[in-house]
């Protein structure tokens, strides 16, 4: 239910699957790997310029790896895939990060829902050349629609120039940008703790809930605490350097770097990798 590895494949849209590409799935299929069929139709340009057309046009492709992965091996775990996104006429290039990227897969949720698999989707991508505002904006636009349709695997954090490059800084401006959408979809919940009607009237009229246990006990699960956003006074902003986001992306990645220190793995199965590594070099070596 929860593999620790997939296989993502993609499809060539228009109504095409790639022959290297597709023996590979049919292989991890075969040993119980879940496949990915991923298609990524451009509207206007390998697909119907309507969302709709270029949405029937990935979904046959999915569902076309999805029948040869039946075929080859019944009952395979095969994930719905899209990366769909339009294509900009303008300047004649795939507009990832775009309005219609966040509804084409939010769209792709809704059909693998119906077909009962579970989905992977591009999102939070921009085609900014650099962190910054327009990152920042095209991440929100093209990541929310998914997290509200429920899809099951988004990628895309940290990248920008529509997935060709992935700064340390975006990565931790995402991870920032991630939360608060989750936080946005989880709602407002109601419930007799969180009427907290029993409160209300203690504190009455003209009281605070600052010093209320309720306060704290219900602080973190209702409210979105943030790592890297400024919410300081324009005074408060200026006398700490009046540094920007990405300068302050820039710093927490320091300190990851220079702080972090990853836990190893147990020697026996550092040992086991190992051994694995090395029969497989030598089993490509003998072909």
């Amino acid at each position: 239910k929860r593999p620790i590895v997939s296989s993502v494949h993609c499809s060539t849209a228009p109504l095409q699957q790639d022959g290297g590409s597709m023996e590979g799935a049919l292989e991890f299929a075969k040993a119980g790997v879940p496949v990915a069929f991923y298609s990524m139709p451009q509207a206007g340009a390998t697909g119907p310029v309507t969302l709709a057309g270029s949405l029937t046009v990935g979904n046959a492709e999915v569902l076309g790896g999805l029948v040869l992965a039946q075929l080859a091996s019944p009952g395979a775990p095969v994930i719905y895939g899209t990366g769909g996104a339009a294509f900009d006429m303008k300047f004649c290039c795939r507009t990832g990060g775009s309005p219609e990227q966040g509804l084409f897969s939010a769209a792709v949720g809704e059909l693998a829902r119906y077909y009962g698999l579970p989905s992977v989707v591009g999102g939070f991508v921009s085609t900014a050349k650099e962190p910054g505002g327009q990152a920042c904006y095209e991440k929100m636009i093209s990541g929310v629609p998914q997290v509200l349709s429920g899809c099951s695997i988004i990628v895309g954090i940290g990248l920008i120039e529509d997935c060709n490059t992935l700064p340390f800084e975006e990565l931790v401006i995402d991870d920032e940008i991630v939360k608060m959408v989750f936080r946005l979809a989880q709602g407002v919940r109601v419930d007799d703790a969180a009427l907290a009607l029993d409160l209300i009237h203690k504190v009455g009229p003209g009281g605070n809930y600052l010093a209320e246990r309720h306060t704290l006990e219900h602080l973190r699960e209702e409210q979105f605490i943030p790592e890297l956003t400024d919410r300081r006074s324009y005074e408060a902003w200026l006398r700490n350097g009046a540094k920007d986001i990405v300068k302050r992306a820039r710093e927490k990645v320091k300190a990851i770097l220079g702080e972090h220190k990853p836990e190893p793995l147990e020697k026996d199965v550092q040992r086991e990798i190992q051994s694995i590594m090395k029969r497989a070099s030598k089993d490509l070596a003998n072909r």
